[in-house]
């Protein structure tokens, strides 16, 4: 990737228009210059370079550095196709959280590997969805009962799950990354951060079913994928075992009942319940007008809080602890990091006077704000070394 093209992910991952990052550079440089660079018909000098990566809030040697991954991205989901530019929003946004990730492993020693092996095939009928669910089930040891948390449960498993941050019209998508030798090597579900643990849970295994499952050509991938989503959350043999077999009626009680145990909304056990044949057509059909009417399509009763990944956390920290990455990264990884207090100076009587186990709290607190100031300006002399170099080799 030419730095031309780094410029342009980063910019269209924080969605700024050429003109807003101009301004943001306080004009140093112009619309026009700006355009220049990202098509490689021009090359900033190290100076604008430093005033680009702060006006976009990254390192310089970020942008001039060659990602060591390439990324696929499918399997959209937005209720209406999105315009070219949301979607280079969050295509770029993905693209860069997952990469961050990748690094971070790099950091640790730890390989990244892809969690699937041979895809589950869909070859003949989308309803082979529910058995590439049970399948997948199994391979990954979950049992029968209900998955208490989906984020924890994918991402102990290797696959990444990224929030998107956005109020636009989007639900989700499947993003793989590939080295340079295009073998799989890792990949990662994205979500809207602003949606119910049902929505978010769903979606999540929606996104899931396309990563895992390979579907025939001519059938329809997206029903394909709702099915997964639907078996992999809710398995048949559940849902038999607790509405029976055939049902004329069921009630609001039972459909809550099993939106809290299985983490669905009311909408998805009623899917599931239509889907399996438990209640026929016209049953699902004065149910979905009793949806409608009831407001439930905006906001069901029993939402429950969604869950959260901690994995850049976790990961962050001991890259700290390790000391593979200096306080002031860590900051950038774990934002809440960057506000931690240190204990204020004390003179040696004082420090004496103090319990052994607070003096030694006391004195890791010190080294470690120390070293800290340490490595940024170890990170800050590498930074002007390296443009320097670039500098020169550029005149």
């Amino acid at each position: 990737m030419s730095l031309g093209a780094r410029l342009r992910q980063y910019r269209t991952a924080r969605n700024y228009t050429l003109d807003e990052l101009a301004e943001r550079m306080g004009g140093l440089v112009s619309k026009q210059a700006l355009s220049k660079y990202e098509h490689d018909r021009a090359t900033p000098r190290p100076t604008v370079l430093i005033a680009l990566a702060k006006a976009l809030d990254v390192k310089a040697a970020h942008l001039m550095s060659e990602p060591r991954y390439h990324f696929e991205l499918f399997a959209y989901r937005a209720p209406v196709s999105l315009p070219k530019k949301e979607q280079e929003t969050i295509e770029s946004a993905v693209e860069l959280e997952l990469e961050r990730r990748l690094t971070l492993m790099d950091k640790l020693g730890i390989v990244p590997e892809y969690p699937f092996g041979e895809s589950l095939a869909v070859t003949h009928d989308v309803r082979e969805a529910e058995r590439a669910a049970e399948e997948l089930r199994h391979a990954w040891n979950l049992g029968g009962g209900p998955i208490a948390s989906v984020v924890d449960t994918l991402e102990s498993k290797g696959v990444h799950l990224i929030d998107v941050d956005t109020e636009r019209k989007f639900d989700g998508l499947a993003v793989i990354a590939t080295n340079e030798g295009g073998e799989r090597v890792a990949c990662g579900i994205a979500a809207r951060l602003e949606v119910s643990r049902a929505r978010q849970r769903m979606s999540h295994a929606h996104e899931l079913g396309h990563l895992s499952m390979r579907v025939a050509h001519g059938l329809d991938e997206e029903a394909a994928a709702r099915l997964f989503a639907g078996a992999f959350l809710y398995p048949a043999d559940a849902v038999r075992g607790e509405f029976g077999a055939h049902r004329n009626r069921v009630t609001v009680d039972e459909l809550l009942a099993a939106k809290k145990r299985w983490g669905m909304s009311a909408q998805g056990v009623l899917r599931r319940l239509r889907d399996l044949q438990v209640i026929d057509e016209t049953t699902y059909k004065w149910w979905c007008i009793f949806v409608n009417r009831a407001g439930w399509r905006t906001e069901e009763p029993g939402e429950e809080p969604r869950e959260y990944s901690t994995w850049v956390e976790t990961h962050a920290h001991r890259a700290a602890a390790e000391g593979l990455i200096a306080r002031e990264a860590l900051a950038e990884y774990v934002p809440a990091a960057s506000s931690r207090t240190v204990p204020e100076e004390l003179d040696r009587r004082a420090l004496l006077k103090l319990p052994l186990a607070e003096r030694r709290a006391y004195m890791r607190a010190q080294a470690e704000a120390h070293a800290a100031e340490y490595n940024a300006m170890i990170d800050r002399a590498w930074l002007e070394a390296d443009l320097g170099e670039w500098d020169h080799e550029h005149e």
